[in-house]
């Protein structure tokens, strides 16, 4: 018994290392998409978790205009659809 003890604790270290890294793979890719940490907030709550971190290794970036105005859609690698579209606030008026 204690061979396969060692065979299935082997096997486990060997799926974790190799889930590791993956992870570090994905984690990596994601950083070279150049995001900050707000803009891989995909749900918008307003904190950035670590499936969230993960995801963005799948997510590009593209500058679109809507209504006259440039803003930033980030989509999905997978189908192009997009995730979300950020575009600059309006100035608001000041008081005088």
């Amino acid at each position: 018994m204690g061979k396969i003890k060692s065979l299935t604790a082997a096997f486990f270290a060997a799926v974790l290392l190799i889930t590791v890294l993956y992870l570090g793979v994905r984690a990596y890719y994601a950083n070279r998409q150049s995001y900050s940490w707000n803009e891989m907030d995909w749900d918008g709550d307003g904190s950035t978790s670590l499936s969230e971190f993960l995801r963005s290794s799948d997510i590009g970036k593209r500058k679109v205009v809507q209504n006259g105005v440039e803003c930033v859609e980030y989509y999905a690698f997978k189908d192009g659809l997009a995730v979300k579209t950020v575009c600059p606030k309006p100035a608001s008026p000041q008081a005088k």
